[in-house]
């Protein structure tokens, strides 16, 4: 009945919403808001960001961009235009506002792992092969599908690795463009209403601001499952009927019955080689999951889980799912896992530090904490909707069982692993399109419902204030994760010139790192060290830096303008730390500068100095990541 109604009263909205007059504003509300952001991008000066990020640099043709395409949107739900194109375009445009910007404003690949990434591509471009026992980065040469296929598209387009990191800078905007393009099936599978359909896609656009979706592993493996989802929920779901035969079959039918109420109908009459193409598709896709990353098969598994226990799914995809994990973790990375089984056994179990995150509020700058407290605020704000969304929905009908099991999916990870304290940004970042459907369904909870134009004020509101909530969260450290061109131009020099065996001591790890020849060193960031050594080496940098370097046969000391960013916007070091050990190394006839720009120094010992050899050792540990 719930399904019925849905059908029924749709088409009721569509033609009651006819009329070309919010086409028409919607339409010139993109042009127009397209044409700001184009005028407001030269404006850009990243070298002028402050503590807060991309946000303080932004002009104000930026910002009434966001305004019209905010305001032009919630129009466009009001008529029939939802049902065709033009929401896609919209969306499309709220992508590139929020992730292209950065990009062509700051003409560099932001982020310092996503320079490491391209150390692993760059890595089986010189060697052919990977190193699954490397004592660096071994996770990545473990699970290497996504670095392999990019290896093979540089090798195939004779690409170097300068020129792959000015390709990654739009990785965010290509992989957004691509989660935009496999929500929407996903979402039908949940609602007939196409106001809930794309308001929960652009939720989940202006909500995704955990920035999981650079150029990683991570954020291609979930585009791959919401490929899966899309398939499963779709063309190779399970009638909810049909799904348990036998004597059993009364009570598990009328749970599975429950459990799917609202939800719309599956049209079947694929054609045997279509299933069989969707079919292997999924397959596919659930072992490339296995391949490329290490927490993404597990939601797989749990979501797949959740799907059977309601009916929607057949077992068999579950059990593929569990099989291609296991011949992964024991089979193809069994080395690597004999090696941290025992440290991930004792990571499990439930931690409340890992609900805190890894920021610590009272060590941080002032901006810092309003970006903290931003990124909290935006995910609180969006679970909070969620929570009233669903129950709006549940007083319509619907029981929404696929949604809340999918949104649930990721629930168990929290007690699997800590995941390097990043745990609550992968649950928040796994859960969001389906939190997204819900909090969307507090202004659209049926088709019959939301129809007052109060809802679209509302949503337009809050899309507004979920935009400027993740340009802060997502960008709010920018000064810090923005590179310079000087400071590529250094690292760069650097890798191509540090021999094999050569220690590194980095003021911090954030800067364009390990993106070249990355095996040919033993990397000490200082930010990393504990608070007795850097004690020491802020007595006598000279003396300690130089007894390091001395027992090595190369070595390197690089400390550049990001480095000293974030030490002091996260507290990691007394402010000016960085500048009074570089400020030494520059006066001590024992260091000599080989390389140098606004942005970046290179130190090495002077050989005409002699000494540090004949010095005690000191006691501060090299590390290895």
């Amino acid at each position: 009945e719930g399904r019925k109604a849905d059908t029924s009263v749709a088409t009721t909205v569509v033609h009651a919403g006819d009329g070309d007059t919010g086409l028409v504003v919607a339409s010139v509300a993109l042009v127009v808001a397209l044409a700001c952001w184009l005028f407001g991008l030269p404006e850009i000066d990243a070298a002028a960001m402050d503590d807060l990020g991309l946000i303080s640099v932004l002009p104000w043709p930026i910002w009434i961009a966001y305004l019209l395409l905010a305001g032009g949107f919630c129009v466009l739900l009001s008529g029939s235009a939802a049902h065709g194109r033009l929401p896609q375009l919209y969306l499309a445009a709220v992508v590139l506002l929020l992730h292209a910007t950065p990009a062509i404003a700051y003409g560099t690949l932001r982020y310092s792992w996503a320079w490491k990434h391209l150390g692993i591509v760059d890595f089986i471009q010189r060697n052919g092969a990977l190193d699954p026992d490397a004592p660096f980065l071994a996770a990545y040469h473990n699970w290497p599908a996504f670095f392999v296929a990019f290896a093979a598209i540089a090798e195939a387009f004779d690409l170097g690795t300068q020129q792959l990191a000015a390709l990654a800078r739009f990785f965010p905007t290509l992989l957004n463009l691509v989660y935009l393009l496999l929500l929407p099936p996903i979402l039908r599978r949940f609602t007939t209403d196409p106001r809930l359909v794309w308001s929960a896609a652009c939720l989940f656009v202006v909500g995704n601001w955990v920035g999981q979706d650079y150029f990683s592993p991570q954020g291609t493996a979930y585009a791959m499952y919401l490929a899966v989802l899309a398939l499963c929920l779709g063309p190779l779901s399970t009638p909810a009927a049909a799904a348990v035969p036998g004597r059993r079959a009364g009570i598990m039918s009328r749970w599975f019955t429950w459990a799917n109420q609202g939800v719309p109908r599956e049209r079947r009459g694929y054609s045997p080689a279509a299933r069989t193409v969707f079919l292997l598709s999924a397959l596919l896709l659930i072992i490339a999951i296995a391949a490329t990353h290490q927490l993404t098969p597990l939601l797989l598994i749990f979501a797949f889980g959740g799907l059977v226990l309601i009916g929607r799914l057949s077992l068999t995809f579950l059990l593929f799912a569990l099989i291609a994990e296991l011949l992964w973790l024991f089979y193809f990375a069994d080395q690597f896992v004999s090696r941290v089984l025992s440290a991930a056994v004792a990571d499990a179990g439930l931690d409340t530090q890992r609900l805190a995150g890894v920021v610590d509020l009272a060590v941080v700058s002032q901006g810092q904490r309003l970006v903290s407290i931003a990124s909290r605020a935006l995910t609180g704000a969006i679970a909070l909707l969620a929570v009233l969304g669903g129950f709006r929905r549940l007083s319509a009908g619907y029981r929404d069982g696929p949604a809340i099991v999918l949104t649930l999916a990721p629930a168990p990870l929290l007690v699997a692993t800590s995941y390097g304290g990043e745990i609550p940004f992968r649950l928040y970042f796994y859960a969001l399109p389906f939190l997204a459907f819900f909090a969307a369904a507090l202004f659209f909870p049926s088709p019959a419902r939301g129809r007052s134009p109060i809802w679209r004020i509302a949503l337009c509101g809050l899309l507004l204030a979920c935009t400027f909530g993740f340009v802060l969260a997502n960008n709010g450290k920018d000064r810090q994760y923005r590179f310079s061109e000087e400071e590529v131009a250094a690292a760069t020099w650097l890798y191509e010139t540090g021999p094999p065996g050569s220690l590194l001591v980095e003021g911090a790890r954030n800067y364009p790192s390990q993106f070249r020849n990355y095996e040919n060193f033993v990397y000490l960031p200082l930010a990393d060290e504990s608070a007795e050594t850097l004690a020491r080496v802020l007595a006598d940098p000279v003396t300690v830096l130089g007894t390091w370097l001395a027992d090595r046969p190369s070595g390197f000391v690089i400390i550049t303008r990001s480095q000293k960013a974030i030490v002091e916007s996260l507290g990691t070091m007394p402010p000016g730390t960085l500048d009074r050990i570089e400020q030494a190394l520059t006066a001590s006839p024992r260091f000599r500068v080989v390389y140098a720009n606004p942005d970046a120094r290179i130190f090495v010992l002077n050989p005409a100095v002699a000494g540090f050899r004949d010095l005690p050792a000191v006691d501060g540990e090299v590390g290895q990541e």
